[in-house]
């Protein structure tokens, strides 16, 4: 009797188990799956997010205060002679921009394609303008 199909098929289960261990773990510490993984974290994360309820609404008084706190905050950072400045002033510039992608998140201002956190100046300045451009004051 021939030992070999079992050993070729036990030697291909533990490599399968150790590439999934793997992808579990890169995504539990990462957020992102190795690509051949990519379609199932996407129906993973879809389908969990399909069962929290849909945020609350926000006032845009509500948002518009909270952009003049942080634009507040960002101009005292840039003034201010502070030890780690430039550590203060991009948190401070981190915050600024979640706030203004949150402010047209909820007013449905159209941002352009791929502005995330951490923008530039111009994009920055776009989206300042977007918001602007719809009636929306800080």
């Amino acid at each position: 009797m021939s030992y070999l199909p079992l050993y070729v098929a036990a030697t291909a289960g533990v490599v399968v188990a150790f590439d999934a261990a793997y992808a579990v773990l890169r995504y539990a510490t990462t957020g992102h799956a190795p690509r051949p993984y990519d379609a199932l974290s996407d129906r993973w994360e879809a389908w969990r997010d399909s069962r929290l309820p849909a945020p609350e609404p926000v006032e845009p008084d509500v948002l518009a205060a909270h952009l003049r706190r942080l634009s507040e905050q960002l101009r005292t950072v840039t003034e201010s002679a502070r030890p780690a400045k430039a550590l203060h002033q991009r948190a401070a510039l981190l915050a600024y921009d979640d706030g203004l992608l949150r402010a047209c998140r909820e007013l449905g201002v159209p941002v352009a394609e791929g502005v995330s956190s951490g923008m530039s100046a111009r994009e920055r300045f776009e989206t300042e303008s977007a918001l602007m451009g719809s009636g929306f004051t800080w």
